[in-house]
């Protein structure tokens, strides 16, 4: 049974727990993301303008780069950055379970880049959420069209104040709680029969536009009974509430949890997260402030006051480009009008506010984007690999999403695939392994924290190579310590190649048959002349042992 006045209660205690996160939270939107700037309740209506604090968008366009440089290096669209593999390795040694596992990753990219699916745009937002306010929630769940039939996977980014999370032992997010408003018309078509007291006279005094607050409580199953089909068959359970009516709406339970909750970076003291956006919430602060003393500072270097003789009071003073300003001067061409303000020098706060915006640059990732255009082209390749191993390094703090955000998302996908039908094609040998499966990250940032194993390569490489122009003998020891296709295949993966371009086994084989063929010709035609030569010696030298007898 739901005890619905235990689930208000853990919900008053854990908006008060956050109260604080959520005033640091208000302070990052309104600077760096204006469009999720309600954390203090309603406090922008629809419509209104949410930039007027700002001042200076070098905080904004900098939460830009660090999105582009999240979905880049963690998630680049149109490549498969992540791939399903069975989990005992000698599983995947058969080609058949090989080609079902590529299969199926196949098949869970085709459903995120779906234009309909949102994937793109939901995780946009929620990266936005991540970089600023350290925190995001994602919920994957099935589409359906208009006629209730089943059309692929939806996503929806989750704004962070109608999100409250509780941590398990091992510091990971199991309880959610999910806060959010509905008007009447839509709580009836959302629950239905079900709908609480409040939306059923809202509507009767057609008042459907009225809203009123709801809670899904989100946690794991304590009753959990395996093999039962209703929500006590399922590990994690699921609680809708009308909170004007603290009524009970709906009871329910999921295979899987629905809402994806996951921090930046986060003290071990604390549940929620921080991010880019809170570290450098002082400095965005301060370049706001700058760009004001700035303009101010211009604007007194362009118009500066005016200051006149007592006896001027009665006259009113003009000036403008181009114009005439009578009673400036006095007959002997004395100015009674001077500035009082004279070449103010506004460099060193130039330099200042630059200084301020590289901070906040660096710290969204900025300079990731610029390595390249400030790459020397005389770079040898180990010095490259170096490069791209810094970049691995630099963004490590990103690997984090992989455990509690794209790890717990693909979990769910796999499991509204399975719902969906998409996984009976298992095979035999996948099954009798309980289906289970891993996750295996080939995306950029995966592939820059190897760079390490190439630049170590090439370093080798050219250490031994002043010994090998020496003595050419040497490169067969080289190459019998590091055999080429080893090679081959480790700097096509760290530089990206797609494994599609590879050929398999069997071209291998033919190329490197045809490879034999063409060099046992060459060396035929190589030898022609020769065998041609020795054929004419024998045959003059035996003509003339005949001619002998």
């Amino acid at each position: 049974m739901v005890d619905v006045d235990m689930i208000l209660r853990r919900q008053s205690v854990m908006e008060a727990e956050r109260s604080n996160f959520e005033a640091q939270w208000q302070d990052v939107a309104t600077y760096l993301l204006p469009r999720q700037a309600d954390f203090l309740g309603d406090s922008f209506a629809q419509g209104a303008r949410r930039t007027g604090r700002i001042f200076d968008e070098a905080g904004l366009q900098s939460l830009n780069d660090g999105i582009a440089v999240f979905e880049g290096y963690v998630m680049p669209r149109g490549a498969r950055w992540q791939n399903l593999e069975a989990r005992d390795p000698e599983l995947m040694k058969k080609r058949s379970v090989r080609e079902w596992y590529e299969r199926k990753t196949g098949q869970l990219f085709a459903l995120r880049s779906d234009p309909q699916s949102g994937f793109d745009t939901q995780c946009h937002e929620s990266i936005a959420s991540l970089m600023g306010f350290g925190n995001q929630a994602m919920t994957p769940s099935i589409r359906r069209d208009l006629r209730g039939r089943i059309a692929g996977i939806g996503y929806r980014s989750e704004h962070l104040g109608g999100i409250f999370i509780l941590e398990n032992a091992w510091g990971r997010p199991d309880v959610v709680h999910r806060k959010f408003k509905l008007e009447a018309r839509q709580a009836l078509q959302e629950f239905g029969d079900k709908a609480p007291e409040c939306v059923l006279k809202a509507m009767k005094d057609k008042r459907e536009h009225e809203k009123h607050w709801y809670l899904q409580a989100i946690e794991p199953n304590r009753r959990f009974e395996p093999g039962r089909l209703d929500h006590a068959g399922k590990p994690v359970a699921s609680a809708y509430i009308a909170v004007q009516d603290k009524q009970l709406i709906e009871v329910g339970g999921y295979r899987s949890m629905p809402t994806i909750a996951s921090r930046f970076e986060k003290s071990p003291m604390e549940t929620y997260g921080r991010g880019p956006g809170m570290d450098v919430l002082p400095a965005v602060k301060a370049a706001q402030r700058m760009m004001q003393d700035l303009v101010t500072a211009v604007e007194f270097l362009a118009r500066p006051p005016l200051g006149a003789h007592d006896d001027m009071l009665d006259q009113t003073i003009r000036y403008s480009p181009h114009g005439v300003t009578y009673g400036a001067i006095d007959r002997q061409g004395n100015k009674l009008i001077q500035p009082l303000l004279d070449g103010a020098n506004i460099a060193p706060a130039l330099q200042l506010q630059e200084r301020t915006r590289e901070v906040i640059r660096r710290a969204f990732y900025g300079d990731m984007l610029r390595i390249r255009q400030e790459q020397k082209t005389h770079l040898i390749e180990a010095d490259v690999m170096e490069q791209l191993q810094e970049k691995g390094v630099l963004l490590a703090p990103l690997g984090r999403q992989e455990t509690e955000w794209l790890s717990p998302m693909g979990e769910r996908e796999i499991d509204l695939m399975w719902e969906m039908g998409m996984l009976s094609d298992m095979p035999p040998e996948v099954q009798e392994a309980g289906g289970l499966y891993q996750m295996r990250y080939d995306n950029p940032l995966a592939r820059a924290q190897k760079a390490e194993q190439a630049a170590g390569f090439f370093r080798t490489l050219q250490g031994v190579t002043p010994l090998i122009q020496a003595k050419p003998q040497l490169i067969d020891a080289f190459l019998a310590r590091f055999p080429f296709d080893g090679v081959l295949n480790g700097l096509a993966y760290i530089n990206g190649v797609p494994a599609s371009w590879e050929a398999d086994d069997d071209q291998r084989t033919q190329a490197t048959a045809a490879a034999g063929e063409s060099a046992n010709a060459q060396q035929l035609l190589a030898a022609a002349p020769v065998i041609a030569k020795t054929a004419k010696e024998l045959s003059l030298a035996q003509g003339g042992a005949g001619g002998a007898l």
